[in-house]
Order: C-alpha cells, then structure tokens, then sequence
C-alpha cells in the first residue's frame, strides 16, 4: 500500500513527509515519475493507495465510500506516526485531503489541491456536485453495469502533454473507481483545519472550460490560498513530473 523512503541528504533538513493521494482511477503508482525527485531533495514520500483501486481493488466493497477513503489516509499519517505533513490531494482526492485535514489538521503543515475538487463554498458538498445531473446519471449507469465502479474514459481530456507509451501505462494500471464515493460529502467546519496553510496547483489543459479556471483562480485570492498554473492536462505527475516537483519543493522553504 506504502512506499517510503527516508531521507537521503539533500537540500533540506526540515523532516518533511509528502504524502501524496491519487484521484478517481489511480493508485500510488501513478507518482513513480515524482516521487524520485522529491527523495533526492532529503523528504520522505508516502504514496498510498485508496481501497478499491490498484493493487487494492479487490477491497472494494459497495460500502466504499468517501469516509473510507479519509479514513485510509489518516491511518497513515496516525500508525505512520506523521507530523508537519505535506499533504497533496489530486483530482478527486480533494475531497479525501479535505476530510483529513478536518480530522487532523494537527498533523499537516500544509495541504496542497493538485488539479482537484473543492468546495467553492462553507456548505457540504460530494464529488457528485461537480458534474451536470445528465453527465451524473449517465456514469451511475455504467457503473452499476460494472459492480458500482466507474471506469476510466478513453475521451477523457486529461491526456494532455502525456506520452503515448504512458498513456497506454495509464489505462493498463487504472481500476475502476467506486462511484459510491462520490455520493458523500465532506465540508470545511473545522477553524483550525482554515488555519493550516492551502496551497492549489492549477493545470490549464485540464479540459475545463475558462471560466471553471477562473473560478478556481477566484477562490484561490478570496481564501489567501497560494496559487500556481501548469501548461499541461490532468495528470501532470505523469506529463510534467520535474515541474510539479519544484512547485512542491518550493512548499516547505516558503513556510
């Protein structure tokens, strides 16, 4: 499920810990590009993985859920006995991060929304409330012809900037993800999780329209969060690896 290593001298010695959280389809293999690259510079990195998808899918259960999920990554950071965490949230896993962050902010120096799903608001919101009703019933239809998981899309826009060979590795690796997470919602109550530095990664080609990236943009200055753009789609661990890996890098130097 993990896979860390500790730190080799680098530039830092500040006993930063990375824990990095795939979005809908992934598992901790789809950091294998970045994860080198931030060992170099002296952290460790923690990659799991959610239940259900890559080498544990077979743990998916209809009762799969979005508190399954926190509950994955805040046994991690508990039984890894993990502190001044940076922690990185992609796509869907926005959402997990936040719940974690709910839950232990105490744990966290900073929380990072790579390309990913947040509430634009104070009120409870699931991953479910980002799609348009027709586009949500249509994936709830193809899930439940496929045990309750949604596959990943050959059409999915995300693809930009990624190697034929890598995108063929990509669906090769990707699980089905179980839509039933997508149903629960998770909201931002607690003051002191507000008080824990945000940083959002914004990737441009992303397949969103402008006006959802200016809407990010937006949120970004309206919460003081920390905002940076990358010139690439939806998976840039895989696309722009080094260039993500400075942006995180710069993370634990500016706190």
């Amino acid at each position: 499920m993990i896979q860390e290593s500790p730190a080799q001298g680098g530039s830092t010695d500040s006993g930063t810990s990375f824990v990095l959280v795939p979005g809908a389809w992934l598992g901790g293999w789809c950091w294998k590009y970045l994860t080198p690259l931030l060992r170099e510079d002296g952290h460790e990195v923690y990659i799991p993985t959610l239940t259900g998808l890559g080498e544990r899918e077979h743990l998916a259960r209809p009762g799969t859920d979005l508190d399954t999920h926190i509950r994955d990554i805040v046994n991690v950071l508990t039984y890894e006995d993990l502190e001044d965490v940076v922690l990185v949230g992609h796509s869907y896993a926005g959402l997990v991060v936040l719940g974690v962050a709910e839950e232990v902010p105490e744990r966290l120096a900073h929380v990072v929304y790579l390309d990913a799903l947040v509430p634009m608001d104070d009120n409870p919101v699931s991953a479910a409330d980002f799609y348009p009703p027709e586009e949500w019933t249509a994936m709830e239809e193809v899930a439940d012809d496929n045990d309750g998981g949604w596959p990943l899309l050959d059409d999915h826009p995300g693809w930009v900037g990624i190697s034929d060979e890598d995108t063929a590795w990509m669906r090769k690796k990707a699980t089905p993800h179980p839509l039933n997470t997508f149903r629960q919602t998770v909201a931002a109550e607690n003051p002191e999780t507000q008080a824990v530095p945000h940083s959002y990664i914004l990737c441009r080609d992303n397949g969103m329209d402008e006006s959802v990236l200016e809407m990010v943009r937006q949120l970004c200055a309206e919460r003081a969060w920390e905002l940076s753009e990358l010139e690439t789609g939806h998976w840039p661990m895989v696309s722009v690896p080094q260039k993500l890996a400075q942006h995180l890098l710069d993370i634990p130097q500016s706190d």
